[in-house]
């Protein structure tokens, strides 16, 4: 199965016949005890990736209009 760049392969083990193994890449491989939570885990990352690119957005903004000087590290 393949989720958001991220392929899930079922990995079972004698203690956990439903454990799965994520992957991207040559970087990212990670196992969990069943799919959805390796889904629960893709779809936080990819809601952090959301978040942190709507601040940089706003920051932007702000300091396009003037409201905000492009220094102001508070956030």
């Amino acid at each position: 199965m393949r989720l958001k760049g991220y392929k899930i392969e079922n990995t079972p083990s004698e203690n956990f016949p439903e454990m799965v193994t994520v992957t991207k890449g040559k970087t990212v491989s990670k196992k969990f005890i069943t799919q959805q939570k390796a889904v629960a885990w893709i779809e936080s990352l990819a809601a952090m990736s959301l978040i942190n690119r709507g601040k940089k957005k706003v920051k932007n903004e702000l300091s396009s209009i003037g409201l905000m000087s492009e220094n102001d590290y508070a956030w």
